[in-house]
């Protein structure tokens, strides 16, 4: 009997002495292969800002709507098929955004009625368009105009899935899709775009990282993502980030105390990282 009782409490050491082993290793995920992770949600969701900023600016530009066709972001844009559709479309070497970035290729935006009519749905098609010299593939892209809150500010619903950024270093891809409102909050003293007009960006970016990874991130609508037409950072918000493959989650910190920064904060358990949005 005493054997038996010995025997056991041994196997049950060794379980524990296993579970814990494999605890810590999975703790370990690593941290690196976490913030490698996190880093890439913020490439997709800066990216995915940026493209739409062109956008809205195209649709409240004076020349745009009086001319035709402007100059937006180092794009040639163009208003076509009775003002619905715009298509932006950068030489075919390249031209920086303004933002930063490099882009060349075009991209299309269309709808059946007018872009700012309620329930408006403006469908995004992209051709042989690259950032930053990796090549971008969308298997969907739609804005729904959903009307104006109580403040008066318009209200769109962005849905997105098959998003493929492919990295001309080799180092892989980011593919995600997009379920997120963006509500423009503009600048009351003209109808045209400024520098003070801005987003407040809330709901889910979920995707692969480059380094295989999974991400849910979640933007709640008391912590919107804050970014500015003139800034090409996200400067405000929090983002809840869950990675599947580690125990702990990341929480995106983007506030800058209303500076436009190339900086955010993000904490995984209780560890805190500041990370550049572009370089290191």
């Amino acid at each position: 009997m005493k054997h038996t009782v010995k025997g056991s409490l041994q196997f049950i050491l060794a379980i524990m002495l296993i579970t814990s082993s494999c605890h810590k290793e999975n703790t370990s995920f690593d941290y690196n292969q976490a913030v490698e992770t996190v880093s890439d949600y913020v490439e997709a969701q800066q990216m995915t800002d940026l493209i739409l900023s062109t956008y809205f600016k195209a649709i409240t530009d004076s020349t745009l709507l009086t001319n035709g066709a402007s100059e937006i972001d180092g794009a040639f844009v163009t208003c076509m098929d009775s003002s619905t559709k715009i298509v932006i479309e950068y030489p075919s070497w390249g031209k920086d955004d303004g933002y930063g970035h490099y882009r060349k290729g075009k991209y299309e935006a269309s709808t059946e009625s007018d872009f700012f009519d309620s329930l408006a749905v403006v469908n995004f098609t992209f051709h042989n368009f690259y950032y930053d010299d990796d090549s971008i593939s969308v298997g969907n892209f739609t804005l729904e105009n959903i009307g104006s809150t109580a403040n008066h500010y318009y209200l769109f619903n962005v849905n997105a899935t098959d998003v493929l950024r492919k990295f001309h270093d080799t180092t892989g891809n980011i593919k995600y899709q997009v379920e997120q409102n963006f509500i423009r909050v503009k600048d009351p003293s003209s109808p045209y775009y400024t520098d003070d007009d801005y987003f407040k960006v809330s709901g889910n970016l979920t995707g692969v990282a480059r380094n295989g990874s999974t991400f849910n991130s979640t933007t709640n609508n008391t912590s919107n993502l804050i970014y500015y037409l003139s800034c090409q950072w996200i400067n405000g918000g929090i983002t809840e980030v869950d990675i599947p493959e580690f125990i702990y989650n990341a929480s995106i910190d983007f506030n800058n105390e209303g500076d436009c920064k190339n900086q955010y904060t993000y904490t995984i358990n209780e560890n805190i990282f500041i990370r550049a949005f572009d370089g290191d």
